[in-house]
């Protein structure tokens, strides 16, 4: 063995198999370009939290690896859902708490409970 392959056997021994990357690591750099590159945002956000979940939990790879990915998923329903919204272009959110039944005079007292009421238009 060469004297500069014992000195990195030695450091690679120094360190501890569960630390957590540093803020700098090349790691973290490589993986957020990665997820960069892939276009996986919720991956990206989220990796260092769940490698240390994972780690406290001593998760599989396999399960690390799933909950990156059900995270994933579950940050694009959200923001496909957003987009979907925004898409259709609605006016303003309507909810039946804001309706005012005093103004509307076709709405009988007896007829506001949210089963009952229907509300028509704009």
């Amino acid at each position: 063995m060469s004297p500069t392959k014992t000195a990195e056997a030695s450091a690679a021994e120094q360190v501890p198999p569960t630390r957590m990357p540093l803020p700098g690591d090349p790691e973290d750099a490589a993986i957020d370009e990665a997820c960069r590159d892939l276009r996986l945002p919720a991956f990206r956000e989220r990796f260092v939290e769940l490698a240390a979940v994972a780690r406290r939990e001593q998760s599989t790879y396999k399960q690390f690896l799933l909950d990156l990915l059900r995270t994933e998923v579950a940050d694009r329903d959200v923001r496909r859902q957003q987009r979907l919204v925004r898409a259709a272009k609605f006016p303003r959110p309507k909810r039946l708490e804001d309706f005012d039944f005093d103004k509307n005079p076709n709405v009988s007292p007896g007829s506001r409970r949210r089963s009952e009421v229907r509300v028509l238009g704009p």
